[in-house]
């Protein structure tokens, strides 16, 4: 047995009462009645009060005799305690701590607040306990002398000669303490680990007010203990976008805690209670909410979850990593273009131009785009739809747009799209895009960051402060449209897309020396068949997306309003030959809006591509992979990133140019006018019409 054993009285024995720790300080000698008698000096740790400086030390000197009986009895008076702690009871929550890294990182937040000439009360753990072990350190030189005394709380107090800074009681406690356990230091230190677990809360402290003592007076005002449901639900009650917490407090003061205004001394208005019972400062209230509900569910009632999110500082993950083919994901989404279009006729502005988008969220690259005027319709989405399944060529000759100017080599239609329901059930997918139901590739409104991948794709534009204003462009609405098409086909040379790239396509395409675009990114993947695209034919894509009517048919060909569209293939067809024979003669056929100069007709079940024959005045013109450590690696990815750039800055600069060779117009020319808007009228007004096929009249006989 050696000297610092821990024991335990399991049923209690004389003085030794159950649960408490023992400790065998050895063996000694004591006289009783003249004889000396072999007995063991046996310690026990006892607190007086619940305060930990009120630990006391308590001896006991038992004949040897009397203890080994207890110790072999059946069952035994005292046995071994089941855990051998290495602290003392004050310090046993905290027994298995390793203080030394915890000092470490203590001294090491310390000694940056230092440089700033902060924390120079820091004391370390160290040296607390190393300043209490040089206090007792005479007492251990002769500790075997100390535990064989007559009185080793006596002698311990006249080896150290304590003088009056220190108490007698706390020296005798820290010598036992540090020999009873081993000698470690450890021992010695203060229990601040109980320091601040006091619940301000508790109903003990519902008669105090805690906080910094008011203006009005030390005991002005209530402690918030006992109204913390009250305040909680009050809040709640009330709670709302646009409200805030003072507009909250003031009502719940006055309708849910009975709370009037009177007029001070000093003519100052002040909230009192009637009956002077306890109400809630404007401080309480809202610790008590924010303590309650937390601070960013208090932000989001009051401004919305839209903006929180928008302000978020925490990345809340890529939308990309999941993905590794082409179209595995599409993301689609609209927006109103910045400038207004200039109306043909007339200087006054047209209704703004919809823009939708889809964009693979692998590769980034955008797919396809189409067009509404004036608000978000499946017009839009019905065009973009058709512009991913086709060859980017024939966009450009639908709107005009030289095929040597447009180079956008991207066509395919996602999984997702293709269906066995035929041209009904592509229409009908287009009217869910447009009325935004929650399908897989369809995202909330007004939801930024549940559609990144699309959203960043946006022209982004200044928002000025002041009156408001608006930019009238020297464009017109075909000349605007060819002009996103242009912008949508060079974002996908422009993009950066190198966070996108896994390791080994990093060094595919610095072997390649390939920049990081989606369009290069989207031809390497289809190098290697990753892909999820499909195909369908040019028919059947006009069958799925444009708009199904029922035209007229005359001798100079099918007719729509004033304008007539032909081709030799039709003059040649059975349809024509029935011209005359036939009253009211119509056919099926197909228009895309925004579209005037080609419509497609079915004839015997065949669709026929439509001209018009005479031109009319409004026709004019990623996988998100980490990146990699390995400084080789991470090497080859900047110098992928430098090239990216300087390409995309020559294809943006390129596409520029060719517009504005194409149109005649800047890029971005216009003219910003003061105030709002104006709602089309006149010419402007018709012309909006027109060109969205509501102009009134008599039906085409």
């Amino acid at each position: 047995m050696f000297v610092g054993l821990q024991l335990e009285a399991p049923l209690g024995w004389g003085s030794f009462m159950a649960g408490t720790r023992y400790y065998f300080c050895g063996d000694r000698s004591d006289e009783v009645n003249g004889v000396s008698v072999p007995t063991v000096l046996i310690a026990c740790f006892l607190q007086s009060d619940k305060r930990w400086q009120s630990w006391r030390v308590q001896l006991f000197m038992i004949p040897r005799q009397e203890f080994e009986e207890a110790l072999t009895q059946s069952p035994p008076k005292l046995k071994q305690y089941a855990r051998q702690y290495n602290l003392p009871p004050w310090l046993v929550e905290v027994d298995d701590v390793d203080f030394n890294q915890i000092d470490e990182h203590r001294q090491a937040h310390a000694g940056r607040d230092l440089e700033n000439g902060e924390g120079a009360s820091i004391c370390s753990y160290r040296k607390q306990v190393e300043g209490r072990l040089n206090k007792i350190a005479p007492a251990l030189e002769v500790a075997i002398e100390i535990l064989r005394a007559p009185d080793p709380l006596k002698k311990i107090y006249q080896v150290l000669k304590v003088d009056k800074a220190c108490q007698p009681h706390r020296v005798q406690l820290w010598f036992f303490a540090f020999v009873l356990h081993g000698e470690n230091q450890w021992a010695l230190k203060r229990p601040t680990h109980m320091i601040g677990r006091w619940l301000r809360s508790a109903e003990q402290h519902k008669g105090k007010k805690l906080g910094r003592p008011s203006l009005a007076g030390t005991s002005f005002g209530w402690s918030t203990v006992g109204m913390h449901d009250k305040i909680v639900g009050a809040y709640l009650k009330r709670c709302g976008p646009a409200i805030t917490m003072r507009s909250i407090h003031r009502v719940a003061l006055r309708e849910e805690f009975g709370c009037t205004t009177v007029k001070d001394r000093d003519g100052v208005d002040t909230w009192v209670h009637p009956a002077n019972q306890p109400f809630p400062s404007y401080g309480q209230f809202r610790f008590v909410v924010v303590q309650a509900l937390g601070l960013e569910q208090v932000q989001t009632k009051i401004y919305g979850q839209d903006r929180m999110k928008a302000k978020a500082k925490v990345n809340q993950g890529n939308q990309t990593g999941q993905y590794a083919s082409i179209l595995e994901a599409l993301q689609v989404d609209a927006y109103y273009v910045a400038d207004r279009p200039r109306a043909m006729h007339s200087d006054d502005p047209s209704e703004p131009l919809v823009v939708a988008e889809a964009v693979c969220v692998t590769t980034g690259a955008v797919v396809g785009i189409g067009f509404s005027l004036g608000s978000e319709t499946g017009e839009a989405y019905r065009s973009m739809l058709f512009c991913m399944a086709v060859q980017k060529d024939y966009v450009a000759r639908l709107y005009g747009i030289p095929t040597d100017k447009l180079d956008w080599q991207i066509q395919g239609i996602g999984s997702a799209f293709t269906s066995d329901r035929g041209p009904a059930g592509h229409r009908k997918l287009a009217e869910r895009l447009e009325q935004q139901f929650p399908i897989k590739t369809i995202a909330p409104s007004y939801d930024g960051q549940a559609k990144a991948p699309v959203e960043t794709t946006h022209p982004k534009s200044t928002k000025l402060e002041g009156a408001p204003s608006y930019v009238l462009s020297d464009l017109n609405v075909m000349g605007m449209v060819k002009r996103e098409i242009c912008r949508a086909a060079t974002k996908n040379h422009s993009k950066d897309i190198s966070l996108h790239l896994s390791e080994q396509a990093i060094h595919d395409f610095h072997n390649a020396r390939l920049v990081a675009t989606p369009h290069h990114y989207w031809q390497y993947l289809c190098a290697r068949m990753r892909t999820h695209a499909r195909q369908i034919s040019l028919e059947e894509a006009v069958r799925s997306f444009w708009s199904p009517v029922k035209l007229a048919v005359d001798r100079d060909g099918v007719k729509f309003k004033h304008r007539h569209y032909s081709s030799n293939a039709l003059l040649e067809s059975p349809l024509m030959k029935m011209v005359g024979l036939t009253k009211g003669l119509q056919v099926q056929a197909y228009m895309l809006s925004l579209v005037a100069r080609i419509i497609w007709v079915d004839i015997g079940g065949r669709l026929m591509e439509l001209e018009a024959t005479t031109r009319v005045r409004v026709d004019d013109e990623d996988i998100l992979v980490p990146l990699s450590q390995l400084a080789e690696t991470e090497k080859l990815l900047r110098e992928i990133q430098s090239r990216t750039r300087e390409s995309a800055q020559a294809a943006v600069s390129r596409a520029e140019a060719d517009f504005q060779e194409m149109t005649g117009v800047r890029w971005d020319a216009g003219q910003r006018k003061k105030g709002s808007p104006p709602k089309p009228k006149g010419s402007a007004a018709h012309e909006a019409k027109v060109l969205k096929g509501k102009t009134s009249g008599r039906r085409a006989a």
